[in-house]
């Protein structure tokens, strides 16, 4: 009856009724004026007659079609005795949907009014975020890699990066244009470390694999870790920043003066700055946590590589340099060169010159002389061989990694034109197959899927699960009969279908999708532009970011009614309409319920408009008004309890009249 009442409401109104009805009753027995009169009334009064005679209407007004095959699916499931249906076109619906299960059963007999919602356990999983119930808290607090952060981080590493440079370099009487940079740039640095101390209490961090966002435990944490070291060395720059703006002219001239040993002594203090160092890795590994290609990455390690020695071959430099600047009285490396009376920065250079040959195969011009030079370079020597070492090393493995790397799609391309030689193909299509297979090396090394990448499958269990919600419940409430509300019915089966049913697929430029006449087993939803193609419709259509294509292949067997094709190289999502199925029935419950409604009525209003002929039945999804409209009436259905109505008759809802299915 409630499916009689749907059709009433969705069938053409007036005019294409009334001659649907004509044609079905002149075929069985006549056409009367009484018929006549009676298909003249508004929708209203006929479904008042429904209500009245139910057996009578549908028995002998309503026009065979939808609701009389509905109504033999219906007896079949009962009784295993199908009644006839007179129309040819039929939509088979799946065999989860009208699998009859007894936890089904029970769970639609003893549903209750109003679901509960799901609670989660109180035992934590990877992924997850402890929160404070404060809400100004949450708000100032930030996550550890969000853009915000990212952008402090960055600013942090150049802040270290400066005093990794300048610290040994402030060792020396520096210029005097160098010198207003450096105390400038000191002064940012510190402003930037200051302010980095209240940043780091509002900031969370990874625990076990748990983000921690409570303030009370983010704060207790800083304060059994770097806080202390980063208060001791704001407070001596502070001291430096005293003594040295007390003193501002204390020279090598005045090195007697107390003041000017107090500053130097500051100075060399200074390098406790350089514990900073090991947050640069963290900071450095948290930047590099962004970058997506292998390729980027290891040229980054062989970067890495060679700044850390230029690293040690600056600060060699500057140590060969202060032994012989320290060495009053003796004749020097810089006096045999003849550096002694040119300008620091021809000394600086002259010293990283040598450095860099101890640890390099090169010839320099420059010898230690005293035997503090000599002791110092012969140490040199000997740690310059373990580097170089090691760094032709980490260099000859990265470069072996990138080889490896382009090494299988090589081997695939030489596979690819043997194939094509033995099989003695046109020299067309051998240029358009070899332009494909190139585009796919490049296209598969920009645009991964989760199937690329082979540890994703050791993830824990809860863990894929979050990382699968990020993913794909976006999709999911895009759909135009998905609702808040619906997902609530079982969160925890929402979250399963996001993991199980849910995956994703890349196009590239001009390759179809689906073709026309082909057996459909999935939804598609593009992530970009794409375009549909079908003889039932007059033009191309241009199928926006996020439509649900081929629906009904949730609920029933389909097949493309046109073609679908990418102009670019798109991210779709898919959706496997027989793992849906399944995965809804095996779990039961109010969602499977409600979404099996919604389903029955989606296909009675594609045959619907299939019957009527003038709205043709495509793999596009249905209009937003009309999806709507579908799910209110499921949801209004599942909410119906068992009543009565006139002459005894007996309605449900259209989730209890299945519910034993």
């Amino acid at each position: 009856v409630l499916l009689a009442r749907h059709q009433l409401e969705v069938s053409p109104k007036t005019a294409s009724r009334h001659s649907a009805v004509k044609d079905a009753l002149e075929l069985e027995r006549g056409w009367t004026q009484e018929d006549d009169e009676l298909l003249k009334q508004s929708p209203n009064e006929l479904m008042k007659l429904l209500d009245l005679e139910p057996e009578e209407f549908l028995e002998n007004v309503l026009p065979a079609g939808p609701v009389d095959r509905w109504a033999s699916l219906y007896d079949k499931l009962l009784h295993g005795e199908p009644r006839q249906a007179s129309e040819t076109f039929q939509l088979s619906i799946l065999e989860p949907w009208t699998t009859q299960l007894e936890r089904t059963r029970r769970v639609a007999t003893t549903m209750p009014e109003k679901p509960e919602k799901f609670v989660r356990s109180n035992s934590m999983t990877l992924g997850d975020t402890m929160t404070d119930d404060s809400r100004l808290l949450q708000r100032i607090m930030l996550p550890p890699h969000g853009n915000t952060r990212l952008a402090w981080t960055a600013f942090g590493i150049l802040a270290i990066c400066w005093d990794l440079v300048f610290i040994p370099l402030m060792m020396f009487d520096l210029p005097v244009e160098v010198a207003a940079v450096t105390d400038a740039m000191s002064i940012a640095i510190f402003c930037y470390w200051l302010l980095d101390v209240p940043a780091t209490f509002l900031t969370g961090y990874d625990s076990g694999g748990i983000l921690e966002m409570r303030f009370r435990v983010v704060a207790r944490n800083y304060l059994k870790g770097w806080l202390s070291v980063d208060v001791t060395i704001l407070m001596l720059d502070i001291l430096i920043f005293v003594v040295l703006g007390l003193n501002p002219a204390t020279t090598e001239a005045d090195s007697s003066l107390p003041s000017f040993r107090l500053a130097r002594a500051l100075r060399l203090m200074r390098f406790l700055r350089l514990l900073r160092l090991h947050k640069m890795a963290n900071l450095a590994a948290d930047l590099l946590d962004r970058v997506k290609t292998d390729s980027f990455m290891l040229t980054v390690n062989i970067l890495r590589s060679l700044s850390a020695v230029l690293a040690l071959n600056h600060y060699v430099a500057c140590a060969f340099l202060g032994l012989a600047l320290m060495a009053e009285g003796q004749i020097t490396w810089l006096d045999i060169a003849g550096l002694s009376g040119v300008d620091f920065w021809t000394k600086y250079l002259s010293s990283l010159h040598w450095s860099l040959t101890q640890f390099m195969p090169a010839t320099n011009n420059i010898a230690p002389n005293t035997a503090q030079e000599r002791v110092f370079a012969i140490l040199i020597v000997l740690i310059g061989l373990a580097v170089f070492s090691s760094f032709v090393s980490t260099v000859t493995n990265t470069v072996n990694q990138l080889r490896r790397m382009h090494m299988e799609h090589f081997n695939q391309e030489t596979r690819m034109k043997s194939f094509l030689t033995q099989k003695c193909v046109s020299v067309d299509v051998w240029c358009r197959v070899q332009r494909f297979c190139r585009l796919r090396i490049v296209l598969d090394k920009k645009s991964l899927k989760e199937a690329d990448i082979p540890m994703l499958k050791d993830l824990p269990s809860s863990l894929r699960v979050k990382l699968h919600q990020e993913i794909y419940m976006p999709a999911l409430m895009s759909a135009s009969w998905m609702s808040v509300e619906l997902a609530e019915l079982d969160e925890q089966l929402t979250l399963l279908l996001c993991d199980k049913v849910f995956s994703e697929k890349v196009a590239s430029a001009l390759q179809e999708v689906f073709l026309n006449g082909h057996e459909c087993n999935e939804v598609v939803i593009p992530g970009g532009p794409l375009v549909y193609r079908s003889s039932r419709l007059d033009e191309v259509v241009k199928v926006d970011q996020g439509a649900w294509l081929c629906e009904l292949c949730l609920w029933a067997h389909w097949e493309h009614r046109g073609q679908l094709d990418a102009r670019e190289v798109v991210h779709y999502i898919v959706i496997n309409g027989a793992g849906f199925a399944s995965l809804l029935s095996k779990h039961g419950g109010p969602l499977f319920h409600r979404i099996r409604t919604i389903g029955l009525l989606y296909i009675a209003l594609a045959e619907a408009r299939h019957e009527d002929g003038r709205d043709q039945l495509t793999d596009l999804p249905l209009p937003y008004g009309q999806a709507q409209d579908v799910t209110g009436r499921a949801m209004q259905f599942s909410n119906m309890q068992p009543g009565h109505v006139r002459h005894g008759q007996t309605v449900a809802g259209l989730g209890s009249m299945l519910g034993g299915v």
